[in-house]
């Protein structure tokens, strides 16, 4: 049974965390790393986990080791997403009266993204990027889907805010 478990949760996660680590810039050799370790802390703290959240756990486990990394490495990695694609997606999904639009410059979209707390550009990213639905990125944060749609409004509100003040569009 535990191991149906892990192998199933590896199946399904392992390569969401991968691009997601990816898509923040992380190398892929150190991404590769992150995943290996995210599931052997996940083996050793099996018990310790009740299955429903193992999920959510193993990606915070993800982050917390990218994090850590990033400040050992003491620099900050570049975000690494196709800026055209995620802008697309966010005013399709958003009908923002043509605010963003999809020749802008990814400096900008990085300054805008990197200006929004962590929580609202994981979920931007994981969204708009990664193209996730809102049952899969409740699964990964442990979050009822209800509660995505909620702080990915304010994920989007913040960004588009943001992008006002920058812009003046």
């Amino acid at each position: 049974m535990r191991k149906d478990v892990l192998t199933n949760l590896y199946n399904k996660q392992a390569s969401i965390i991968y691009r997601y680590l990816l898509k923040h810039g992380c190398r892929r050799e150190v991404a590769e790393e992150i995943v290996q370790d995210s599931f052997v802390k996940a083996i050793e703290h099996f018990d310790d986990v009740e299955p429903e959240r193992l999920s959510s756990w193993v990606f915070k486990v993800a982050l917390n080791n990218y994090r850590n990394y990033l400040k050992k490495a003491s620099a900050r990695e570049e975000l690494l997403i196709d800026e055209a694609h995620f802008l697309k997606k966010l005013s399709n999904d958003n009908e923002i009266e043509d605010i963003l639009l999809v020749e802008e410059k990814a400096t900008e979209i990085h300054d805008c993204l990197n200006s929004l707390k962590e929580s609202y550009k994981e979920l931007l990213i994981l969204k708009y990027e990664m193209e996730l639905s809102y049952k899969e990125i409740g699964k990964m944060l442990a979050l009822p889907d209800q509660t995505v749609k909620t702080y990915l409004f304010r994920a989007r509100t913040a960004f588009k805010s943001v992008w006002r003040d920058n812009h003046g569009r």
